[in-house]
């Protein structure tokens, strides 16, 4: 009895603390690092800020940092819906930071504003066009600069398209990379895409898994999951070998993320998406915004198979605006941040910066 008795104190001894140990990394917030100089000084003119800022009557996250806040802003608005980048863009773009204040937001219902989904109904296209041109509102004022470069990825390409299109005057650029387009056509395209290059490659189980989970739209309990397992087949021969292990790593290891977040990172995905992904069905930006009074750069994977690129060319061709340019990306599939992180980063410091200096400088003389 009295052996036993020691066990149970010993283990309760070990396992309180325990216990209290993981209530505290589920409670925290996270972190970002101070910005800092080549010996390790931290640089007093810059911002390394993880907060919290009301938009659209809930609280969201935003991660701001740039080495100088006499910098332009950056706005990257992340794929999706119902994900977060915050961790790839700090562990890819990071050398965006000396040249621009990047700023980073996780929409309701993504990853560290998961808790800002409320019940779900308010996951609409509006709703998040609303919170974003907010957020415009918010880092205008409070940076004291007029305009905003945007850079969205996939889903944020969509938001970035939408906000340009509704305040072109808080809008430096748009750069939008992974572009969408179409919804249905592009999901109708990439089975297409997927299904040639399994053949090409005679991957087998990738042709079972395209005739297990069948053509595009998707609907029901299991769609997230088809849609997912599509994109994934579509991506499989394409790009950046290799990058998947890279991109789970650099999120789990984020300090920007606690262990909640992390949890959310996933709940995110399987919650938000299904409720904002069939509302997209009907958007179509070749039809609905073909002219933007902003200059626009679209950076485009050459392999980019699960928003494929032809639509996004099409789209280009057609579009009005004061200046547009498109890079490719050669070794690129959807996400050319990531798989080609250093072109990516030298055109937007080098090339897209500049519309900015250039508009600095006819304002001072």
């Amino acid at each position: 009895m009295e052996r036993s008795t020691r066990r149970i104190l010993a283990g309760a001894g070990i396992g309180i603390p325990l216990v209290a140990l993981g209530a505290r990394l589920w409670s925290s917030q996270g972190f970002t690092p101070r910005i800092r100089d080549a010996r390790g000084r931290p640089v007093s003119e810059g911002i390394a800020s993880l907060e919290q800022v009301r938009l659209g009557g809930v609280e969201q996250w935003l991660l701001i940092r740039g080495r100088s806040l006499h910098n332009p802003l950056l706005l990257y608005l992340s794929g999706g819906p119902g994900t977060s980048e915050m961790a790839w863009v700090r562990h890819f773009n990071a050398p965006l930071e000396e040249h621009f204040t990047v700023v980073q937001w996780d929409q309701r219902g993504a990853a560290k504003s998961y808790a800002a989904r409320k019940n779900g109904d308010d996951l609409t296209v509006e709703q998040f066009v609303s919170d974003a041109n907010e957020l415009l509102e918010l880092l205008t004022t409070r940076f004291s600069q007029q305009k905003v470069f945007i850079v969205g990825h996939s889903w944020g390409s969509i938001l970035g398209v939408l906000l340009a299109q509704r305040r072109p005057e808080r809008v430096h650029a748009f750069v939008g990379t992974g572009q969408q387009v179409n919804f249905l056509e592009n999901d109708t395209l990439c089975h297409l895409r997927a299904y040639e290059l399994a053949m090409r490659y005679g991957d087998y189980k990738a042709l079972a898994r395209l005739a297990r989970i069948g053509p595009p739209p998707y609907t029901g309990r299991d769609m997230t999951q088809r849609y997912l397992t599509l994109y994934s087949l579509a991506g499989r021969h394409a790009g950046r070998r290799g990058l998947m292990p890279e991109l789970l790593s650099s999120m789990l290891t984020a300090p920007e993320y606690s262990l909640r977040d992390k949890v959310q990172f996933f709940l995110g995905l399987r919650e938000t998406f299904p409720r904002v992904y069939p509302q997209l069905a009907g958007l179509d930006l070749e039809a609905q915004v073909p002219r933007l009074e902003v200059p626009v750069w679209f950076l485009l994977g050459r392999e980019d198979y699960v928003t494929p690129s032809e639509l996004a060319v099409r789209y280009f061709d057609k579009l009005e605006a004061p200046r547009k340019t498109l890079l490719w990306f050669e070794h690129s599939g959807h996400s050319p941040p990531f798989e080609e992180p250093g072109r990516f980063n030298d055109i937007l410091t080098q090339q897209v910066r500049a519309v900015a200096e250039v508009r600095l400088e006819a304002m001072l003389h």
